[in-house]
C-alpha cells in the first residue's frame, strides 16, 4: 500500500473526511417546493442522486491507489431506512431525512433520501443537503389563491411561477455561500448566507 494510501486509510478510520469530496453545480441540484401560502414560498434544495452517484464514482478514481468502486447497502433500523456508502473497507450510514418528497413515490423517496444522507457523510453534497429550507417572499414570485367553488373563501395559494437554480457558490468549508434561483421570466432572485 502506497504511504498516500495509507495515510487517508488512517484518516478515514479516524472518522476525518476529507472536506468537499464533491462541490455540486447548480444542474446537479434539484428544487422543490415545500410550501406555498399568501406570504411566500418554501423551497428546499438537495444533491441530484445521479449526479452524487457519478461523484462517488469519481472520488474512487482519484482515491489514493485508486479503488474498484463503492457499494451501497440499504437496510431498516426501528421504524427508517438507512443506506451505508462504502469506500474500500470504510462505511458512513444514514437515515432518510425525514422532509426529503422529491419523488411521488415513497419507497424511492426512503431510498434516495437515504443514499444522499450517507454520500453526504462522504462530504458528497453535504453543503446541498445541509442548507435549511429557504423562504422566498411573495413580492419576489407569483402566488395565486384559488378559492373554494362556489364561495369567496380562499382554499389554498398557488406558485404560479417556475423556479429552477441558476447557480450556486461554497465557502471554504463546503457550506453553500450564495445561490442565484431563476424564475420563468428569466429574472433572478438570490440569496446569500447570513
Amino acid at each position: 500500500m502506497s504511504t498516500s494510501a495509507r495515510k487517508w486509510r488512517i484518516n478515514m478510520e479516524k472518522n476525518e473526511t476529507p472536506k468537499n469530496l464533491a462541490l455540486l453545480t447548480a444542474d446537479e441540484v434539484a428544487l422543490s417546493i415545500l410550501e406555498v401560502d399568501a406570504e411566500g414560498v418554501r423551497i428546499k434544495l438537495w444533491p441530484d442522486v445521479n449526479a452524487v452517484r457519478a461523484h462517488l464514482e469519481e472520488c474512487c478514481e482519484r482515491m489514493p491507489g485508486g479503488l474498484a468502486g463503492y457499494s451501497v447497502r440499504h437496510y431498516v433500523c426501528g421504524r427508517y431506512l438507512y443506506c451505508a456508502v462504502a469506500l474500500a473497507d470504510i462505511t458512513k450510514d444514514a437515515p432518510c431525512p425525514t422532509t426529503y418528497r422529491v419523488s411521488s413515490d415513497a419507497p424511492t423517496n426512503e431510498a434516495d433520501g437515504s443514499f444522499l444522507a450517507a454520500a453526504a457523510a462522504w462530504s458528497i453534497g453535504a453543503g446541498v443537503l445541509n442548507l435549511p429550507p429557504l423562504r422566498i417572499p411573495a413580492s419576489k414570485v407569483h402566488i395565486v389563491p384559488q378559492g373554494k367553488p362556489g364561495t369567496n373563501i380562499i382554499e389554498r395559494y398557488v406558485l404560479d411561477d417556475a423556479l429552477t437554480l441558476d447557480d450556486i457558490t461554497y465557502n471554504g468549508d463546503g457550506s453553500v455561500a450564495s445561490l442565484r434561483v431563476r424564475k420563468r421570466d428569466g429574472s433572478v432572485i438570490t440569496w446569500q448566507a447570513g
